[in-house]
């Protein structure tokens, strides 16, 4: 699957008039080419479509990365335990 951000500027940008007459094909060509619609109007980006599981992997990686950083904050605060202290703790753990 493409990057859920990837664009074809020759073939992904619409103006509006554009795709309102043929959302149904627009909503085809997310599904099948993985890659967004960017919808102008008055020849200023406006809207975009995107395919639902690009849609999703794109919340699943905001969601990952907003994880990361709040891990990096927690450990610069003091907070938390290094991932060499976590990884032997679950080594102690989950010995057989």
């Amino acid at each position: 699957m493409p990057a859920p951000l990837d664009i074809n500027l020759q073939e992904d940008i619409v103006p509006f008039s554009t795709f309102r007459s043929s959302l149904s094909a627009f909503m085809a060509k997310t599904r099948e080419t993985q890659r967004p619609i960017l919808v102008t109007q008055n020849g200023k980006a406006a809207s975009v479509l995107m395919d639902v599981a690009c849609f999703e992997a794109l919340r699943e990686t905001h969601a990952l990365l907003a994880d990361i950083e709040n891990a990096e904050r927690e450990l610069s605060s003091g907070q938390g335990i290094s991932h060499e202290a976590f990884m032997a703790e679950m080594a102690e753990r989950y010995r057989p």
